[in-house]
Protein backbone atom coordinates (compact mmCIF):
# COMPACT_ATOMS: atom_id res chain seq x y z
CA UNK A 1 0.00 0.00 0.00
CA UNK A 2 2.47 2.39 0.74
CA UNK A 3 4.32 1.77 -2.43
CA UNK A 4 1.32 2.92 -4.15
CA UNK A 5 0.98 5.63 -2.57
CA UNK A 6 4.40 6.54 -3.13
CA UNK A 7 3.70 6.10 -6.70
CA UNK A 8 0.27 8.21 -6.73
CA UNK A 9 1.99 11.23 -5.34
CA UNK A 10 4.75 11.60 -8.11
CA UNK A 11 7.44 9.88 -6.09
CA UNK A 12 10.78 11.17 -7.12
CA UNK A 13 13.59 8.84 -7.27
CA UNK A 14 17.67 9.39 -7.70
CA UNK A 15 20.01 6.20 -8.37
CA UNK A 16 23.59 5.79 -7.71
CA UNK A 17 24.60 2.66 -9.46
CA UNK A 18 28.11 1.23 -10.59
CA UNK A 19 29.84 -2.55 -10.89
CA UNK A 20 29.00 -3.53 -7.20
CA UNK A 21 26.13 -2.31 -5.22
CA UNK A 22 23.85 0.44 -5.88
CA UNK A 23 21.62 3.01 -3.77
CA UNK A 24 18.01 4.47 -4.99
CA UNK A 25 16.64 7.25 -3.15
CA UNK A 26 12.95 8.19 -3.62
CA UNK A 27 10.61 10.52 -1.61
CA UNK A 28 7.31 11.40 -0.45
CA UNK A 29 7.78 14.84 0.08
CA UNK A 30 6.64 16.29 3.33
CA UNK A 31 5.99 13.13 5.05
CA UNK A 32 9.42 10.46 4.06
CA UNK A 33 12.69 9.60 2.37
CA UNK A 34 13.23 6.24 1.74
CA UNK A 35 16.83 4.98 0.94
CA UNK A 36 17.48 1.44 -1.02
CA UNK A 37 20.93 -0.34 -1.40
CA UNK A 38 20.57 -3.26 -3.83
CA UNK A 39 23.75 -5.99 -3.55
CA UNK A 40 24.70 -7.80 -6.92
CA UNK A 41 24.17 -11.86 -7.09
CA UNK A 42 27.95 -12.01 -5.42
CA UNK A 43 27.17 -12.42 -1.80
CA UNK A 44 27.27 -15.94 -0.09
CA UNK A 45 23.89 -17.05 -1.45
CA UNK A 46 24.79 -16.36 -4.81
CA UNK A 47 21.09 -14.24 -5.09
CA UNK A 48 20.74 -10.42 -5.07
CA UNK A 49 19.82 -8.76 -1.59
CA UNK A 50 18.02 -5.27 -1.12
CA UNK A 51 17.27 -3.37 1.98
CA UNK A 52 15.52 0.04 2.43
CA UNK A 53 15.17 2.50 5.44
CA UNK A 54 12.72 4.76 5.79
CA UNK A 55 13.47 8.42 7.56
CA UNK A 56 10.31 10.56 8.41
CA UNK A 57 11.25 13.73 7.32
CA UNK A 58 9.16 17.25 6.31
CA UNK A 59 11.81 18.85 4.78
CA UNK A 60 13.10 15.83 2.88
CA UNK A 61 17.73 15.28 2.31
CA UNK A 62 19.99 18.13 2.32
CA UNK A 63 22.60 18.29 -0.31
CA UNK A 64 26.17 19.68 -0.51
CA UNK A 65 26.79 23.33 0.07
CA UNK A 66 27.50 23.90 -3.06
CA UNK A 67 23.68 22.64 -3.94
CA UNK A 68 21.51 22.28 -0.60
CA UNK A 69 18.77 20.58 -2.83
CA UNK A 70 20.15 17.43 -4.24
CA UNK A 71 18.29 14.82 -3.42
CA UNK A 72 20.60 12.34 -4.65
CA UNK A 73 22.81 11.36 -1.86
CA UNK A 74 26.44 10.19 -1.94
CA UNK A 75 28.78 7.23 -2.64
CA UNK A 76 31.78 6.20 -3.17
CA UNK A 77 33.16 5.09 -6.82
CA UNK A 78 33.79 1.51 -4.84
CA UNK A 79 29.87 1.20 -4.30
CA UNK A 80 30.62 0.46 -0.40
CA UNK A 81 30.17 3.25 1.33
CA UNK A 82 26.98 5.40 0.70
CA UNK A 83 25.90 8.44 2.97
CA UNK A 84 22.61 10.56 3.09
CA UNK A 85 21.68 14.02 5.15
CA UNK A 86 18.27 13.72 6.36
CA UNK A 87 16.73 17.10 7.27
CA UNK A 88 14.05 16.94 9.49
CA UNK A 89 13.58 21.10 10.38
CA UNK A 90 15.62 24.12 9.13
CA UNK A 91 18.89 24.45 10.62
CA UNK A 92 18.97 20.89 11.91
CA UNK A 93 20.25 17.62 9.50
CA UNK A 94 21.44 14.46 10.47
CA UNK A 95 23.87 12.34 8.51
CA UNK A 96 23.57 8.47 7.81
CA UNK A 97 26.57 5.71 6.35
CA UNK A 98 25.32 2.86 5.13
CA UNK A 99 27.80 0.26 4.44
CA UNK A 100 28.21 -2.60 2.30
CA UNK A 101 30.58 -5.78 1.94
CA UNK A 102 31.26 -8.01 -1.06
CA UNK A 103 29.15 -11.20 1.27
CA UNK A 104 25.89 -9.48 1.08
CA UNK A 105 26.19 -7.49 4.73
CA UNK A 106 24.52 -3.89 4.89
CA UNK A 107 25.65 -1.53 7.97
CA UNK A 108 23.70 1.17 8.87
CA UNK A 109 24.82 4.01 11.02
CA UNK A 110 22.39 5.80 11.97
CA UNK A 111 24.40 7.74 14.88
CA UNK A 112 27.44 9.44 12.57
CA UNK A 113 25.99 13.09 14.03
CA UNK A 114 27.26 12.29 17.90
CA UNK A 115 30.17 9.89 16.55
CA UNK A 116 31.32 13.14 14.99
CA UNK A 117 30.52 15.66 17.65
CA UNK A 118 33.01 13.28 20.22
CA UNK A 119 35.94 13.98 17.56
CA UNK A 120 35.21 17.94 17.48
CA UNK A 121 36.25 20.52 19.72
CA UNK A 122 34.29 23.51 21.01
CA UNK A 123 32.25 25.00 19.25
CA UNK A 124 31.64 23.12 16.76
CA UNK A 125 31.08 19.88 18.99
CA UNK A 126 27.58 21.10 20.25
CA UNK A 127 26.88 22.18 16.65
CA UNK A 128 27.41 18.65 14.69
CA UNK A 129 25.03 17.09 17.10
CA UNK A 130 22.32 18.95 15.87
CA UNK A 131 23.62 20.25 11.57
CA UNK A 132 25.79 17.80 10.18
CA UNK A 133 26.19 17.46 6.48
CA UNK A 134 27.76 15.49 3.86
CA UNK A 135 29.89 17.12 1.26
CA UNK A 136 31.49 14.73 -0.71
CA UNK A 137 32.58 11.17 -0.51
CA UNK A 138 36.02 10.15 -1.97
CA UNK A 139 37.63 6.40 -0.98
CA UNK A 140 36.52 5.91 2.48
CA UNK A 141 36.98 9.43 3.70
CA UNK A 142 33.91 11.72 3.40
CA UNK A 143 33.83 15.36 3.88
CA UNK A 144 31.65 16.68 6.06
CA UNK A 145 30.43 20.06 7.70
CA UNK A 146 28.80 22.10 10.66
CA UNK A 147 27.45 25.15 10.80
CA UNK A 148 26.81 27.35 13.81
CA UNK A 149 23.55 28.87 14.14
CA UNK A 150 23.38 30.45 17.10
CA UNK A 151 25.70 33.21 16.80
CA UNK A 152 25.34 35.68 13.35
CA UNK A 153 26.92 35.78 11.06
CA UNK A 154 26.47 31.71 10.43
CA UNK A 155 30.03 30.13 10.32
CA UNK A 156 30.97 26.90 9.08
CA UNK A 157 33.50 23.98 9.88
CA UNK A 158 34.28 21.91 7.03
CA UNK A 159 36.41 18.31 8.09
CA UNK A 160 37.18 15.34 6.20
CA UNK A 161 36.43 11.94 8.32
CA UNK A 162 38.02 8.42 7.57
CA UNK A 163 35.05 5.63 7.48
CA UNK A 164 36.28 2.34 8.14
CA UNK A 165 34.31 -1.12 6.74
CA UNK A 166 32.68 -1.72 10.24
CA UNK A 167 31.43 1.81 10.64
CA UNK A 168 34.07 3.48 12.77
CA UNK A 169 34.72 7.03 12.17
CA UNK A 170 38.16 8.91 12.73
CA UNK A 171 38.93 12.58 11.69
CA UNK A 172 41.12 12.86 9.10
CA UNK A 173 44.43 14.16 8.89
Amino acid sequence: MKSSLLVGLGCICSVLSARGASMSISSNPGQDVMMKVDLPANNTEGVPVSCSFTFQTAKGLLGPSSNPTSQSGFANSAQDLFAITVQPATKAAFVHFFLTSANGNVLLVSDVNARVAKLLSPPWKDDAEGFLRVETIQGRKAQLQTTDFAHAPFQSHTFWVNVDAMGGITVAP
